[in-house]
């Protein structure tokens, strides 16, 4: 298995493992955690002794971020709250 491979698959592991700790919480609780986890990741890209490098690798982190977020909301639709919207009308 390639190293990218392995790292996307960890990543979607630990996704799978909080998962469970924000179901059912109040959408502005688990907005402020996803927040919260997404500028500490963030925080960690820095270019030490350069603040406008420093700024301009978050700002590119964060739209590669945003575009990896909307190319999965189609499929975690599909495969989590279409099920539940279906078995909710049945």
């Amino acid at each position: 298995m390639s190293e990218r491979r392995r790292q996307v698959e960890d990543g979607l592991a630990l996704a799978k493992a909080i998962g469970p700790m924000l179901a059912g919480k109040d959408q502005h609780v688990q907005a402020t955690a996803l927040a919260d986890l997404l500028a500490t990741f963030l925080a960690g890209h820095v270019v030490l002794g350069d603040p406008k490098a420093t700024e301009a690798l978050r700002l590119d982190m964060l739209a590669m971020h945003m575009d990896a977020v909307k190319a999965l909301i189609d499929l975690n639709y599909k495969i989590s709250v279409e099920p539940q919207i279906k078995a909710r009308t049945q």
